[in-house]
């Protein structure tokens, strides 16, 4: 896990080391949310031996395999205290994001990709705020859905909740965050002039 932590402070550009699983740990798969590691097979590709992790991902409905060596892009499902710091991301001030959408979508993309659950959380609560205000893209409606997917199925995962209920914390959490959020323009008389720095 620290190995993991120091790849993640370095931005992710150094190949860290792959995390090995066991059947029965539960992960992320940043392409489809979390999911539990329901098997390891071996499989052999043109005559050579190769390990894969079957993943059942519960929220999609999905079995996949994916390749256990080399980087899978797999990482460790969070813990209660992560899935709390997430949450309470969710309700707290929007964080500053490029002002060009296509470096906003790489910059988030990479969020997503790299990041713990945290991370994502900020994803999707930036990209709901900003949304509010002046609309996405298409990219980034669809990324925001993806991220919202990740941050609900691993909530319920950790939590032990239906998907149902994940949402429900999700969706208040945001709503929480813009009510503060508006409260705290009005106490600033408005903010308004904010809006064309940046």
């Amino acid at each position: 896990m620290s190995d993991t932590e120091k790849s993640a402070q370095n931005g992710g550009l150094e190949h860290a080391p792959t995390p090995v699983f066991s059947e029965g740990d539960y992960v992320v798969y940043p392409n489809h949310g979390a999911g539990c590691v329901a098997a390891i097979e071996e499989k052999n590709i043109l005559g050579e031996n190769r390990r894969y992790y079957v993943i059942y991902i519960p929220e999609a409905g999905l079995t996949l395999s994916i390749p256990a060596d080399g980087q899978s892009d797999l990482r460790p499902c969070s813990d209660e205290e992560s899935v709390s710091a997430a949450l309470t991301a969710l309700r707290s001030e929007v964080s500053e994001m490029p002002s060009n959408w296509n470096h906003r979508l790489k910059h988030n993309r990479e969020k997503i990709r790299d990041g713990e659950i945290v991370q994502v959380s900020e994803v999707v609560r930036n990209l709901s705020a900003y949304g509010s205000g002046h609309g996405l893209s298409t990219g980034e409606r669809n990324m925001l859905l993806k991220a919202r997917r990740i941050l609900v199925s691993e909530i319920a995962l950790v939590k032990k909740i239906d998907t149902e209920e994940a949402e429900s914390l999700v969706g208040e959490a945001l709503r929480d965050g813009a009510d503060n959020a508006a409260a705290n323009a009005d106490s600033n008389g408005g903010g308004g002039e904010k809006d064309g720095a940046g």
